[in-house]
């Protein structure tokens, strides 16, 4: 058996290095019986040979190796998954209600139609700095809390679809939403701030049109209509207003209606030069 020490990689890459060292072994195994076979020695083509006979092999407990070896891959991608579930609810509860804006992992946004992943890193940290660090902690122990009970009551078949449609997740996004909201009644300020944060903490795209990308007015219209659809959504029906009002007072449905009037109006969709990396 191969020395298994060395730096602690995580629980992928040290599957993955465990699976290779076991290959590394019956491949050395097979090497050996070859050079057995042929009198204790194996020159460069030989050895080549062998290689090649060894990956035509159809060896019943090669590919069993194989098979066992991608789901015990596949069990710890679910593993790392669900961890970090946990350590980041709040985070993924707000990014929620934009993410259909959002294209799929390492693929690019399309140009006026969507928003690019690169936007989330400043979202998230301009959502921290108008909450402050008491509230933001907070709300993040209230989705940990949240997560740990769903978890709790679906074993392995959590899902966070489950998170998402949970009524009290719907409450806490409201809640940061709220106060949100009250940031912004100086509308255009607080716009200038909040585009300049995303567009300087948006990381280098990995391609010509993620490059070219560029968080400006038309997008931040864009994230905050698709952000506050939900919420808006709620009180266009004279019983979820009453909730809002309920729970948030009149003045909070009042600065509301003023942000939503604002996120209405006409906004500039001229090409800008470019304020992203």
């Amino acid at each position: 058996m191969m020395d298994d020490d060395g730096p602690d990689l995580g629980p992928g890459p040290t599957r993955l290095k465990s699976l290779a060292q076991i290959l590394l072994e019956r491949i050395a195994d097979h090497l050996c019986n070859a050079a057995a076979d042929n009198g204790g020695k194996l020159d460069p083509a030989e050895i080549k040979a062998s290689l090649d006979e060894f990956r035509r092999r159809a060896d019943p407990d090669i590919i069993d190796f194989y098979r066992t070896g991608w789901n015990e891959c596949l069990a710890v991608i679910e593993e790392v998954r669900r961890e970090s579930s946990r350590r980041m609810p709040f985070e993924r509860l707000m990014v929620k209600p934009f993410s259909d804006l959002l294209p799929a992992v390492h693929q690019p946004v399309e140009p006026g139609k969507g928003l690019s992943r690169r936007v989330v890193p400043g979202f998230l940290s301009a959502l921290q700095q108008m909450l402050g660090p008491v509230l933001l902690e907070q709300y993040q122990n209230r989705c940990r809390e949240l997560v740990r009970i769903i978890q709790t009551a679906r074993g392995n078949d959590f899902e966070w679809r489950d998170v998402y449609t949970d009524p009290t997740s719907r409450v806490i996004v409201n809640d940061v939403l709220v106060h949100v909201s009250k940031h912004f009644t100086d509308f255009e300020r607080r716009r200038t701030w909040l585009i300049g944060v995303i567009a300087a903490e948006m990381p280098l795209g990995e391609d010509t049109v993620e490059r070219d990308w560029c968080f400006r007015e038309a997008e931040f219209h864009l994230l905050m209509t698709a952000l506050f659809k939900p919420l808006r959504k709620q009180m266009e029906t004279g019983e979820g207003q009453q909730r809002i009002k309920d729970r948030y007072g009149t003045v909070a449905c009042e600065l509301l209606a003023d942000l939503f009037a604002e996120l209405d109006r006409p906004h500039n969709v001229t090409p800008l030069k470019r304020i992203a990396p």
